[in-house]
């Protein structure tokens, strides 16, 4: 009898322990399992925000106009005439925009300016201006960037983008000097004066070159060197560089020309931005054909502008 307690107490313990051993494996299948975090998703990749800028400003005698240039991927680039609106595009994959007014911009004096809206709504102004004279009589456009790094001139006047030659000569608020020019893309440019090397640079894939330096003690002539990537060196390049040397043209209202002078310095002088000199080139388009060619000995009319750009 005692042996029988024995047997069905061991098969009794034997069933609680399959019990429990199933409703373990019951509890456990119910109990959410702890899985490894996944990895955090890579961050988007930063867009580098920079202000819309000019590549291309093209104006033929009619003052029909191409505008292009480079923004933020995406962006809604705004492109004005003073206050008024010539249109808005947006900017590709690449950052690339091209504006084609709808109309020609009208005789006289522009000055182009450009804004862009990111897709975040934030709002950016550009830091360029492309100061335009359409000449009334027909005859080409001039049109000059300038900004933050000096000025380029885009058509009217100067040397072909690609061909060495000097451009202009501006001046910043810190008493420094910016030359620019044009020379073959990738070419390594140094200018000098007198025999003292002022600046160097080297041209970029659009053939233009540019460097900020102190302004030059004296005048003299600017001597232009520039070697090609494979060592070739092309004929050097002379051209008169003029300090500010007008103090009584505001006064009187006309300025007689002086070797080195040209309307980039002269509008400097007199209005205080180089931009202007497409004001001077209106006022005297009677007898400035060639605004890169102006004499000494000629006369020229500065009128006054009713606002600086």
């Amino acid at each position: 009898m005692a042996g029988m307690t024995r047997k069905y107490g061991g098969i009794a313990a034997l069933v609680l322990l399959a019990v429990a051993a199933i409703g373990g494996l019951l509890y456990l299948s119910a109990k959410p399992q702890l899985q490894p975090t996944p990895p955090a998703p890579p961050p988007p990749p930063a867009v580098t925000v920079v202000p819309p800028k000019f590549d291309v400003v093209r104006v033929d005698a009619q003052g029909n106009a191409v505008l292009a240039g480079r923004a933020v991927p995406g962006a809604a680039v705004t492109v004005k005439d003073g206050a008024n609106v010539l249109g808005t595009v947006t900017a590709d994959a690449q950052g690339a925009f091209v504006l084609v007014p709808a109309g020609p911009l009208p005789p006289g004096a522009q000055a182009i300016t450009l804004g862009e809206k990111l897709p975040d709504g934030t709002v950016i102004a550009g830091q360029e201006t492309a100061s335009i004279n359409v000449p009334a009589n027909g005859g080409a456009a001039l049109a000059v960037v300038s900004g933050p790094n000096g000025s380029v001139v885009m058509s009217g006047q100067g040397s072909a983008a690609g061909t060495l030659g000097m451009g202009t000569v501006d001046y910043d608020a810190n008493g420094h000097a910016l030359f620019g020019g044009t020379a073959p893309p990738g070419d390594k440019v140094e200018v000098s004066l007198g025999g003292k090397t002022i600046g160097r640079a080297v041209a970029g894939a659009d053939g233009r070159w540019h460097f900020i330096a102190d302004v030059p003690g004296a005048s003299g002539t600017l001597t232009l060197l520039a070697t090609g990537a494979n060592g070739t060196v092309m004929a050097p390049v002379e051209v008169p560089f003029t300090l500010q040397t007008l103090p009584e043209a505001v006064a009187s209202g006309n300025v007689v020309i002086a070797p080195g002078d040209n309307l980039w310095v002269i509008s400097r002088h007199v209005y205080g931005y180089g931009t202007m000199y497409t004001v001077i080139y209106a006022a005297n388009a009677n007898q400035i054909h060639n605004p890169n060619l102006i004499y000494p000995g000629q006369k020229l009319t500065l009128p006054q502008p009713q606002k600086a750009p």
